[in-house]
């Protein structure tokens, strides 16, 4: 296989800034937790508990909310026939899958950045608040947690392109073959249809997990500035607040981060698509 020279050195120099800016933010947002007060170093020899500081912050930021109240139903309204939301479906799979084939190198590069600058991020972060600050096991398995699972993300991105099951698929000849015959071709072969398509999914899925460890880590982040009443409090309420439904206990955090990931991986690499094949084709 011929290797374009231009174009590794072109994805080596974006994974280098990547990891630069990934370490560059993992510094800047601790440094938002020092604390400008005096009792300071009091404050710091403070063991920071996950399960307290959401009793006390929640609490706190426990506002009354003005209920929404239901829209009208209007009599114009009605909803989609059976068949008006098959037709959307098998639109909106055609387009995703048409769009993941097209753009599948130029989608793996922006994962592959994206965690990279997530994994110097998350590296960074979880050191320089282990080491400065006195946390509990539930802080620090969360951070432990997304520094290990964003780390082995890129195996999904390998089996994007070497999927372990499903049929042999030729990428580039069924991109020629639509740029000929219409994007209606992927239905000739269902198979590969529904093999590409749930690579698709996978690959969203993935990014969710990413942008999930993300929360996660903004949400550690706005819990132990709180706890230490560190400056931009407003900033960090509002953070905490919008972050607390994903990350209400550690072992609900990570449990939902280990689903995404169990999800992506049988979507991508296509076990998925063929325990579906067996099943139907035994009933």
């Amino acid at each position: 296989m011929e290797i374009k020279i231009e174009n590794f050195w072109y994805d080596l120099l974006l994974t280098i800034i990547s990891a630069v800016s990934g370490a560059v933010l993992g510094v800047i947002l601790p440094k938002l937790l020092k604390n400008n007060k005096d009792d300071s170093i009091i404050q710091v020899n403070k063991q920071l508990i996950f399960s307290q500081i959401h009793i006390e912050q929640y609490h706190y930021n426990d506002t009354s909310v003005t209920p929404k109240g239901t829209p009208h139903s209007s009599s114009k309204e009605r909803s989609m026939s059976d068949g008006e939301i098959f037709f959307v479906y098998i639109l909106g799979s055609l387009i995703l899958t048409f769009a993941f084939l097209k753009f599948e190198s130029t989608i793996s590069n922006l994962i592959l950045i994206l965690i990279v600058l997530l994994e110097s991020t998350f590296l960074t972060t979880s050191y320089v608040v282990t080491k400065k600050y006195c946390v509990d096991k539930s802080i620090r398995s969360i951070l432990v947690f997304n520094t290990i699972s964003t780390c082995l993300s890129p195996i999904l991105l390998y089996l994007m392109k070497n999927p372990l099951k499903g049929p042999f698929v030729n990428k580039e000849e069924i991109l020629n073959t639509i740029s000929k015959d219409g994007i209606l071709f992927l239905l000739s072969n269902v198979n590969t249809f529904a093999f590409l398509f749930y690579q698709a999914i996978g690959i969203i899925v993935l990014f969710l997990f990413l942008l999930f460890t993300l929360i996660g880590t903004v949400h550690i982040l706005s819990m132990v500035n709180l706890a230490l009443q560190n400056r931009l409090s407003k900033v960090w309420s509002w953070l905490f607040k919008k972050t607390f439904r994903f990350c209400k206990s550690a072992t609900h955090y990570i449990c939902v981060g280990i689903l995404l990931l169990l999800m992506s991986f049988l979507l991508v690499s296509g076990i998925l698509v063929s325990l579906i094949t067996i099943v139907t084709a035994g009933l």
